[in-house]
């Protein structure tokens, strides 16, 4: 196990990463497969909880983040607040929804203004989000074609500077 550097990430911050990565694409297919399928209902329930788990794995990147003393760091501002908003995101997407199913009551049947709150504003976030991760991609390949090796550093391919002797 690798830990994070300041010129790549370590084994932890990677798996978070992309089981991250991989959750968030699993909850935009079921909402597409619900939405093409019309099975909301046993579909739904997935979603829900792979919702849970991708709302544990932002906590606990961030917790990690918060505690790796060394770690890759964004260089610009803009790359700084891309990622604050990607993460504020994260945790406003599925903190909606924690809030519109507690407001439906145990029976879901409850119609007041914090699950009509919920029903219109976690789809908007969920959608705005999805922009986010796209300028995330985007942003990503743009310095990639630049040269900065974004993609070795959390693919686990270690780049050194000329002066750090980590593998």
């Amino acid at each position: 196990m690798t830990p994070d550097t300041p010129s790549h990430y370590g084994t932890i911050s990677r798996i978070l990463h992309w089981g991250m990565a991989i959750a968030i694409a699993l909850m935009y297919l079921l909402v597409v497969a619900w939405h093409l399928t019309g099975q909301a209902q046993a579909l739904i329930p997935v979603h829900k909880a792979l919702g849970t788990l991708l709302f544990m794995l932002v906590f606990a990147r961030i917790l990690w983040a918060i505690a790796a003393e060394q770690r890759p760091h964004a260089t610009s501002l803009a790359a700084r607040l891309g990622h604050l908003a990607l993460y504020l995101l994260m945790l406003t997407v599925p903190t909606i929804a924690l809030i519109r199913d507690a407001a439906a009551g145990r029976d879901g049947s409850a119609e007041n203004a914090a699950t009509h709150f919920g029903d219109l504003w976690h789809s908007r976030a969920a959608w705005l989000l999805l922009l986010f991760i796209a300028g995330h991609i985007l942003m990503t390949a743009i310095h990639q074609h630049r040269g900065e090796k974004i993609l070795q550093r959390m693919a686990g391919r270690c780049v050194h500077p000329k002066n750090e002797n980590t593998p």
